[in-house]
């Protein structure tokens, strides 16, 4: 799954020069026909259960999830991809918190820490020179102030994502089994459409979202096909793991996304990564290594209690794992 989203991040930035309303739209459509396919074999209804509470909240994760997408796409094609993907991986703190605010949870010491070395993070990517200050001239400061306040930009816009995707864990955490990951994945796509059509003629001034189609070439719509199916495949893989293994193992496995674009950062893309950026990855990386490690200890201690073993050595089934905050399965 990791691999997967990697993989459509790298297209995403490979196709800069195509807005990023453009972008999420193609990835819709794809995604869109996929979900109609894979909801009619299950004979799936497409809107989920005829429950008002459980359609809200689709609804409601839909709009939060499509708003974190188009605020990713756009960071990765302003910031260095590796350093975009590791701001994604701030939304578990927003997540435990708003989940404190909407579920009535409570605020473990846990996530404080991460919030804490999350935006720790962030600051170290962000490298603003109001904070770091500037090792340049006068007329290299302007310069490197313009690109500063750019990049300052797109750290708080994809920093907001990390902050809508925690609103939309939270929503599919109200949602449980209720309604299949399918039909999560089919709303999110079908609201993205109007989504990203507003935010076009808001940010653009045009409602074209559809982008330059008479001058595409073959190539182009070769690679939105690719983002709409490796973003499918992303999800796939993903929920595969999280109904096989604990959410633990998926927190370490999802921290190997960063592994991955730093290779094709290497491989592809030769940006320039400077030691701040680095020192904000490790730092962000390490939480979730951490988190992950904790995880797997106490997932370890509790398994024999949650699978259990009954009086006459029957091995029961194993409980579903709940969502946890900590993995940053992204099912977008």
């Amino acid at each position: 799954g990791s691999f997967s989203f990697s993989v459509m991040f790298l297209l995403v930035k490979v196709m800069s020069s195509m807005n990023t309303f453009t972008l999420v739209f193609w990835r819709s459509v794809v995604q869109i026909a996929i979900c109609l396919v894979d909801l009619y074999k299950k004979s799936e209804n497409p809107l989920g259960p005829n429950n008002f509470r459980v359609r809200f909240y689709l609804v409601l994760r839909a709009v939060f999830g499509a708003g974190a997408v188009m605020a990713w796409f756009f960071g990765i094609q302003i910031l260095p991809l590796p350093d975009a993907v590791t701001l994604q991986f701030t939304t578990p703190p927003f997540a435990a918190a708003f989940a404190v605010c909407i579920v009535g949870e409570k605020w473990k010491r846990l996530d404080v820490i991460g919030a804490i070395v999350c935006l720790s993070g962030v600051a170290l990517i962000a490298h603003p020179t109001w904070l770091f200050g500037s090792a340049g001239g006068e007329d290299e400061d302007i310069e490197n102030d313009a690109s500063s306040v750019l990049k300052a930009a797109a750290v708080l816009v994809t920093t907001a994502g990390a902050a809508m995707a925690g609103v939309a864990y939270v929503c599919v955490r109200k949602i449980g089994d209720d309604a299949d990951a399918v039909v999560m994945v089919f709303y999110y796509g079908v609201l993205s459409l109007p989504m990203t059509a507003i935010g076009s003629k808001l940010y653009m001034g045009d409602w074209n979202v559809l982008g330059d189609i008479q001058h595409f070439s073959l190539v182009d719509y070769f690679l939105l096909l690719l983002v709409g199916f490796a973003g499918y495949g992303g999800q796939l893989f993903t929920n595969l793991g999280l109904q096989n293994e604990t959410a633990a193992t998926a927190t370490l496995a999802t921290s190997t996304q960063i592994v991955w674009t730093f290779i094709f950062e290497i491989l592809f893309l030769h940006e320039a990564l400077n030691f701040w950026s680095l020192a904000g990855t490790g730092l962000i990386l390490g939480y979730m290594m951490i988190v992950g490690i904790i995880k797997v200890m106490e997932s370890g201690k509790h398994a024999y209690i949650e699978e259990g073993v009954d009086e006459e050595g029957v091995l029961l089934e194993p409980r579903k794992s709940e969502t946890s905050y900590g993995a940053t399965a992204l099912e977008w």
